[in-house]
């Protein structure tokens, strides 16, 4: 199998490194709305290490789903089911409202995150190479098929 470096990346390894080793800001509401309504990719970090790798229409909004719970925020999924040892089943809505939701916010100022602008047409193919390049621990390719192996009938 191979492993996959920044340098597969070609000529979109630059925007790779910035993302992931460029300034990073605070997950707070204050870093969500200065960045405003721009399409890009976002990183999670924690500790140095990406976590979590999304591309989106709108950074701003999409970092208050972080912290506030949006209706389909995968990203508080994957940390209650991660993280926090939640049912892959019911994670999604339980990441909204309730006890699971308030030890999700607890965890939140541990984070940290990096965003670069990207098109439209090529966010989403961004965001899929810089997940497989970097494989972030909550939605990376060993996270995804450790996922698969765990939802295996015993």
């Amino acid at each position: 199998m191979s492993v996959f470096t920044p340098a597969h990346l070609g000529k979109w390894e630059p925007l790779f490194k910035r993302l992931l080793e460029g300034d990073t800001l605070p997950m707070t509401e204050d870093s969500a709305w200065m960045l405003g309504r721009k399409t890009g990719v976002i990183a999670v970090i924690h500790d140095d290490e990406p976590v979590y790798i999304e591309a989106t229409k709108d950074i701003g909004k999409t970092i208050g789903d972080y912290l506030n719970g949006g209706p389909s925020c995968d990203f508080r999924a994957k940390v209650a089911i991660v993280e926090l040892g939640a049912s892959p089943r019911t994670a999604l809505e339980r990441s909204r409202k309730g006890p699971l939701a308030d030890r999700i916010n607890r965890l939140l100022p541990q984070y940290r995150f990096a965003a670069v602008p990207a098109t439209d047409a090529l966010s989403e193919r961004l965001a899929e190479a810089f997940t497989v390049v970097a494989d972030p621990r909550l939605n990376g390719p060993t996270a995804q098929a450790n996922a698969i192996l765990d939802a295996l009938p015993r």
